[in-house]
């Protein structure tokens, strides 16, 4: 059982480091398809515009969703482990 508690704290903690930047390329993406609309002149771009709103928006939702599950699973197993706030932690001496 430790090897498997030893894996999912290891994915706990990519993710904890991965989400967060991925939740800031989503936002990134959403607001860059905002921009798109609002300064788009013909139907076509309007459209492209739209489109990356909706998508952004769903990136979002499903990242969002996906750092809730980390979450969940951390508390569910027992594993929250956050990690070492101080660079003393991470020396070996």
């Amino acid at each position: 059982m430790g090897g498997l508690n030893a894996v999912l704290c290891k994915l706990s903690e990519i993710f904890r480091a991965v989400i967060p930047v991925l939740i800031a390329l989503g936002v990134i993406y959403f607001v860059w398809g905002v921009i798109t609309y609002v300064i788009a002149d013909s139907e076509e771009a309007k459209k492209k515009g739209r489109d990356t709103i909706i998508f952004g928006i769903i990136g979002l939702a499903v990242i969002i969703s996906v750092w809730g599950l980390v979450y969940l699973i951390t508390a569910t197993f027992g594993i929250d482990n956050p990690a070492p706030r101080n660079i003393q932690n991470l020396l070996p001496f």
